[in-house]
């Protein structure tokens, strides 16, 4: 297994096992454990010696629609957006 791959196998478990400490959360627990990664993240990558800025840029914005074929899929008979609300 790659060093990246492991990476992203420890952070997936570090995850799960956040989801369990904060489950008194409730049903806000997936967001506010997806923001405050995300925060966090942003703040590791802008550190000292840190990641340059439209790097950073790009791949969140990437990640953007990554997360929006996850959520809605690629079917194009899915309802729109004007159906749905977020």
């Amino acid at each position: 297994m790659a060093r990246f791959d492991e990476l992203e196998q420890r952070v997936t478990e570090l995850t799960q096992k956040l989801g369990v400490e904060f489950k008194d959360l409730g049903d806000d627990l997936r967001w506010s454990i997806t923001r405050a990664l995300i925060h966090r993240a942003v703040h590791y990558a802008a550190e000292r010696p840190g990641v340059e800025y439209c790097t950073l840029a790009t791949y969140l914005g990437d990640m953007v629609g990554h997360a929006h074929r996850l959520a809605h899929g690629d079917n194009p008979k899915a309802p729109t957006h004007n159906d749905l609300k977020h």
